[in-house]
């Protein structure tokens, strides 16, 4: 059964919410299974928030309101908000969980992170263009903010 992009994002919107919650563990106590999984449940709320923006830019059934498209976006700037914490602690390559992290992250953790101030600075344009109700804006700040999603990708994830 095939997940509706709109199903994806309000699923990533709720663990969206709840994960200011696991934020209270002291990162000494946190286990490194527990860092990771809060770093792919972040990410993961950007991607299906994407995924939906990007169904909807291509018209492919998604809906276009603004007040939706804005609502993807905030998704996105969100989680690029949380991100840098997410992955302050690692790599831990003995972990049980699979991470398509590269160590590299924790070497250039200020260029890495700096990624996510762009990425972030992006999606914030996709939301002003989505108040103005400026589609062919918002089409472009979301172009940007993808471009910035796949230099970090290149450079700091393994290929999978």
């Amino acid at each position: 059964m095939r997940i509706k992009p709109v199903t994806q994002t309000a699923v990533a919107l709720a663990a969206l919410v709840a994960l200011p919650a696991g934020a209270a563990v002291a990162a000494e106590d946190k286990p490194a299974e527990e860092w990771i999984h809060d770093r792919q449940a972040t990410l993961a709320i950007a991607g299906a928030a994407t995924k939906s923006a990007a169904c909807a830019i291509k018209g492919e059934g998604c809906p276009r309101k603004f007040d939706y498209l804005g609502l993807q976006a905030r998704a996105i700037a969100h989680a690029a908000k949380l991100a840098p914490d997410a992955f302050r602690e690692g790599p831990f390559p003995d972990a049980e969980v699979k991470t398509t992290a590269l160590p590299k992250i924790w070497d250039n953790y200020d260029k890495f992170a700096g990624g996510f101030d762009k990425m972030r600075e992006n999606a914030m344009a996709m939301v002003d263009a989505a108040k103005n109700e400026d589609f062919k804006a918002y089409a472009a700040a979301f172009k940007k903010t993808v471009d910035t999603c796949e230099t970090c990708h290149d450079n700091f994830r393994e290929e999978h």
